[in-house]
């Protein structure tokens, strides 16, 4: 499982950093007359204080990539060693690196657009104008790809739920394995709809104009939905492809998947980031071609509404506009009311969620840390139980009762649980013992092994010695 977990989580971390490294990076080039995002008078692109500024922008904004770039990948290692201290680091970084994102894209925006103002360079004339092309407009609903290419691949991902139901039913597989199953189809059917809804939002939105010259208009706004919404497509087939390809591995294998299956996924789903981003990435260049070439191309001086960093415009009755910050993005409108409302419950869930994990998770390890592991027994009830997690059996249910100095010699992949340097407790599956609970201290013998009917082994000890010798005698004459 941790396996498992270290490359989902490493993957998209080398996905994550560098696209916000180089889509948002280029502000600093002057392009569609602006400069991180401001627009400015071509006149003054090589006065001191606007080269200051971008130059400042440019070398905090590669040392705070580089950096992150580098913690992203260090800290999915700790999930090899231990998923809660993993969780712990991760958080912390993703909050640090979301904040520092914000930063970084928003507080030179603020600055430039306040010198522009002091400066004076403002274009009264095209200040909140509002240009329409009706002939583009008319065209809204055939720039971007169809979305029904989406339909086929979700059917396919949907129908994988049969494979997830009938590989607990041949491995006999216990809650926590199948739970781990669920959440990955989960993700790999959930990614396939949010890409659909995505392709639908971005097919609809409304067209910007450009120029004078309504073949220009036309052309940038189709190559830009042709280029998000084929991208998506592809994106999306991919991924569901990946997916398809860990569902077969759980039916064929079970939940001990083989390497092979692993790399599979990994290439695929950073295929399927590829897949999405080159269209767009290209797309960039051969709109900037576009407009370089258009010699009636003119730029609404709208900055009002992007002052703060974000688009804020009440007269604009559209949620989704494309990103000043980054012409491959799209950003919400946060003038319109139900914008509003939700942004704020998604920072507030978030403000909740992120400390809860970290407590959730500290508390974890001091339970793991501090556990006493429990053998008793109640009207011919046995239940052994050590920082949440619990096996009970009865006198009928044991196979099998052994004392050993050491637990036996096998692989094992913790399904659900915990492990630190001094305890082994919850559910484990061994390439040789199959499916198994753990109750043990590490520098402590012996180890009690109990086997049951229902197929699952239980290792258990003691910090005492003796403690784990009279729990065998009190099973052994069970057999």
């Amino acid at each position: 499982m941790n396996l498992i977990l270290f490359f989902v989580f490493l993957l998209c971390d080398l996905m994550i950093v560098p696209i916000c490294w180089f889509s948002y990076g280029d502000r600093r080039e002057y392009r569609e007359g602006m400069l991180l995002g401001v627009h400015i008078p071509p006149e003054y692109v090589s006065d001191p204080e606007v080269e200051n500024l971008c130059t400042g922008y440019g070398k905090r904004w590669k040392k705070f990539q580089t950096v992150n770039l580098t913690l992203s990948i260090l800290v999915c290692f700790l999930c090899l060693w231990d998923f809660l201290i993993f969780i712990i680091a991760w958080t912390i970084w993703v909050a640090e690196y979301t904040g520092g994102l914000y930063y970084l894209i928003i507080i030179p925006h603020r600055k430039m657009y306040r010198l522009k103002i002091r400066r004076g360079w403002v274009n009264e004339s095209t200040r909140r104008m509002v240009r329409i092309d009706t002939a583009v407009s008319a065209a809204a609903g055939k720039l971007a790809v169809d979305w029904k290419w989406h339909l086929p691949v979700i059917a396919l991902t949907a129908v994988t739920a049969i494979l997830i139901i009938r590989t607990g039913q041949k491995f006999a597989l216990d809650p926590a394995e199948i739970g781990v199953m669920w959440w990955m189809y989960g993700a790999g059917a959930g990614i396939c709809v949010l890409f659909l809804a995505l392709h639908i939002g971005i097919a609809v939105q409304a067209n910007r104009v450009y120029s004078e010259n309504p073949e220009i208009n036309f052309a940038v706004n189709r190559l830009t939905k042709r280029a998000w919404t084929s991208g998506l497509i592809y994106a999306s087939w991919i991924n569901g492809a990946a997916w398809i390809t860990m569902a077969a591995g759980y039916y064929i294998a079970g939940p001990d998947l083989p390497l092979w299956v692993y790399v599979v996924y990994s290439i695929l789903m950073a295929g399927a980031a590829a897949a999405l981003l080159i269209p767009v990435a290209l797309s960039v260049g051969k709109r900037k071609t576009l407009l370089q070439s258009d010699q009636e191309a003119y730029y609404t001086d709208d900055d009002e509404y992007w002052k703060s960093g974000w688009y804020n415009n009440p007269n604009d009755r559209h949620i989704l506009v494309q990103d000043r910050m980054n012409s491959m993005n799209y950003s919400f409108n946060f003038g319109r009311p139900g914008v509003k409302i939700a942004i704020k419950l998604f920072y507030a869930v978030l403000i909740i969620f992120v400390p809860a994990i970290v407590i959730w998770s500290v508390s974890s390890i001091a339970s793991l840390e501090n556990a006493e592991v429990v053998l008793a027994e109640a009207d011919g009830i046995y239940r052994i139980e050590a920082a949440g997690y619990d096996c009970e059996f009865r006198d009928d249910e044991i196979r099998s009762v052994n004392l050993s100095d050491a637990l036996p010699e096998d692989d094992y992949v913790r399904t659900n649980g915990g492990s630190t340097d001094k305890v082994n407790i919850g559910y484990f599956r061994g390439k040789e013992t199959g499916k198994c609970m753990m109750f043990l201290y590490k520098d402590c013998t012996p180890v009690l092994e109990i086997r049951l009917e229902n197929g699952m082994t239980v290792y258990a000890n003691s910090r005492e010695e003796k403690d784990t010798e009279d729990w065998y005698d009190m099973l052994e004459h069970i057999e």
